[in-house]
């Protein structure tokens, strides 16, 4: 019988120390998974800030990207504005070499005789004369006003005064032209003095 007791006890003990094993697995169990727990939060923190990070960088990125862009569409207008005004300037410069040839023209006209005006060649002369000004208006040529006109600096140049309103023109000495609307060549003028004669 005391064999029986001693082996019950036995039995038990083993059961004791089965449950404690039991518990103490459980217990590292429940420990190991609130670490990986713990280390899978941290590491979805880490990824967190990763992607935070990545997304900033990606905004920085797009953010010079539209800069970028908008100087190279600032730099190709100032380039065409640029162009257009050379363009417009070296027109300029060779619309101006023409203009005297209009004023010879001028000038000759006013010295035909009346009796040589229906010749066949100086009608020649009037009709190349009224295609080449209605030439330069499609460029953008036209004659500045003068007489009646208040002078105006920008346009007019007052080369000689007379009897007449004060600061009117009273007299074109030579025309002038506009290019554009900007002064191509000043209109020479007699302006009034603000006498009566």
């Amino acid at each position: 019988m005391a064999k029986d007791d001693e082996l019950q006890k036995k039995v038990e003990e083993a059961k004791a120390a089965d449950q404690a094993q039991q518990a103490e697995e459980a217990k590292q169990a429940k420990e190991g998974s609130l670490h990986a727990g713990r280390d899978e939060k941290m590491g979805q923190d880490e990824k967190m800030g990763q992607d935070d990070s990545g997304n900033n960088e990606t905004e920085q990125l797009k953010d010079q990207l539209a800069r970028c862009m908008a100087d190279m569409q600032n730099m190709k207008r100032r380039a065409e504005e640029d162009k257009m005004q050379f363009v417009k300037f070296a027109n300029a410069v060779m619309l101006k070499e023409l203009l005297p040839i209009i004023d010879n023209f001028d000038r000759a006209f006013s010295q035909v005789a009346e009796h040589l005006t229906d010749e066949p060649w100086v009608k020649g002369l009037q009709q190349t004369h009224e295609t080449f000004v209605k030439t330069l208006a499609k460029l953008g040529v036209k004659k500045i006003p003068t007489v009646g006109e208040k002078l105006n600096p920008m346009m007019h140049e007052a080369v000689m005064q007379g009897f007449g309103p004060k600061d009117k023109i009273i007299e074109e000495l030579e025309p002038g032209y506009l290019y554009n609307e900007e002064t191509l060549k000043a209109a020479k003028v007699k302006v009034g003095d603000g006498h009566k004669k």
